[in-house]
């Protein structure tokens, strides 16, 4: 299983009680673990499971529907908003398609929203409130 470790900062308060949205078949699925603010543990299954890919986790204070510019996945619309959107952290799946990111949360992230995006395939996760 491959792990990424996230420092205090880069989870910037993120905990949980997750509220869970179905993302459509063959998309990668985000569950949490932890509190808020407190440890927490996020991961991602059926991601792609080609290590030049990377998965980024997005945290966003709302949610919403923000289309990415001019990149790789130019258009492809994020269930995120966006208020303080920004990649909280980057991993790479094993061969079985997961990805696990821990760390320590602090109390900003608090309320707000995270998203998985395959970058490179351009395949996103469910929204993930965390509580």
């Amino acid at each position: 299983m491959s792990t990424t470790r996230l420092s205090r900062h880069a989870l910037m308060g993120l905990g949980v009680m997750a509220m869970f949205a179905a993302p459509a078949m063959a998309q990668p699925v985000l569950t949490l673990e932890g509190s808020c603010p407190g440890p927490l543990r996020a991961e991602v299954t059926g991601a792609p499971p080609d290590p030049r890919l990377n998965v980024w986790l997005l945290f966003a204070s709302e949610p919403g529907s923000v289309a990415i510019p001019g990149h790789v996945c130019q258009g492809l619309r994020l269930g995120l908003g966006r208020r303080n959107l920004r990649v909280a952290a980057t991993g790479h799946a094993d061969e079985n398609g997961i990805v696990v990111f821990e760390g320590s949360a602090g109390p900003l992230a608090c309320g707000g929203f995270l998203q998985v995006l395959a970058w490179g395939n351009c395949e996103v996760s469910n929204v993930v409130q965390i509580e």
